[in-house]
């Protein structure tokens, strides 16, 4: 079956790009993968690196696409907490620059992915131009909500690990609403995951949270879950994890940071060399976060008997 995938990245977030990969590969060997990855002006050394990476399996193609930047120049940014990388935009250009594809599964480099992937090109889209998982960590917030024009009951998803129609993108001129949201003047919450929520606000299809799990979560665990199986699928054979937390990213020497071990097999696999540990400044929050959060999930999977 072949599998599209898509990323970005520049030489900053490279080595997390790489793990991200690796992990897809090792565990899609069964499938025919493509993975286009969004770039613009990536070092030939990471080029490279990742190239050697693919050489590896027999079943899988890399192609690097560079971004025409311009297109994205008057795009908002955050100026203070929680920066992003320019590249978290790169994803509302898919449909202009995957002519030839109708289907991707978009990753954030910031994720590893441990199961096959084609179960969700089983899931009809033909109305709807995205698929995602709701983002339980995210507080209520009136003015962030109220800019997206929210109505009642509608649900905020993360753009992390994202199931996209790129042929109802074209058809529907998705690209073009996403970049006059992210130009607009406005305070910038959550950049392109707040472009993507915007347009496509009420009609988008939920995945079970086992496809996008934070390996920190939060405020909302009793209201994540539609039964016992997808709970129990959560907590115990999780899809994709997303180290989407800025204090617990595995890469930090910080310990007790849930999923670490398996951020580092797959880093080891991937044969990168040059590795550093990056630098917690809140390292005793970190801790205390994490502590708490086990016990507030043993209580829950107590209280649902899931355990």
């Amino acid at each position: 079956m072949e599998l599209n995938i898509a990323c970005s990245t520049d030489d900053k977030y490279s080595v997390l790009c790489m793990v991200m990969l690796c992990s897809l590969l090792e565990n899609n060997k069964k499938n025919h993968v493509i993975a286009h990855i969004l770039v613009n002006h990536l070092s030939l050394i990471n080029q490279t690196k990742i190239l050697k990476l693919f050489s590896k399996y027999d079943n899988a193609q890399c192609v690097f696409h560079e971004v025409n930047v311009d297109l994205l120049k008057n795009c908002k940014y955050r100026t203070k907490l929680h920066k992003l990388s320019k590249a978290a935009y790169y994803r509302v250009l898919l449909a202009s620059i995957l002519k030839d594809v109708d289907r991707v599964i978009y990753l954030d480099c910031d994720m590893v992915v441990l199961s096959d992937l084609v179960p969700l090109l089983n899931i009809d889209m033909q109305n709807f131009g995205i698929a995602a998982v709701e983002d339980y960590g995210l507080p209520y917030n009136q003015e962030h909500f109220a800019q997206l024009e929210f109505s009642e009951g509608d649900k905020y998803f993360n753009s992390g690990f994202l199931l996209i129609n790129l042929a109802y993108w074209r058809q529907h001129k998705i690209e073009k609403a996403l970049i006059e949201f992210s130009e607009s003047d406005r305070k910038v919450f959550f950049h392109d995951q707040d472009a993507l929520n915007f347009v496509f606000r009420g009609s988008w299809i939920r995945l079970e949270p086992k496809w996008n799990h934070f390996n920190i979560f939060h405020i909302r665990l009793k209201d994540m879950f539609k039964d016992k199986a997808e709970y129990q699928a959560f907590f115990h054979k999780p899809c994709v994890i997303h180290y989407s937390d800025k204090y617990f990213k595995p890469w930090f020497k910080t310990p007790l940071i849930p999923f670490k071990n398996t951020w580092f097999k797959y880093l080891k696999l991937s044969a990168w060399n040059d590795f550093e540990y990056k630098t917690n400044d809140r390292p005793f929050y970190t801790i205390f976060k994490i502590l708490y959060l086990h016990l507030e999930i043993l209580m829950f999977k107590f209280k649902f008997k899931c355990v």
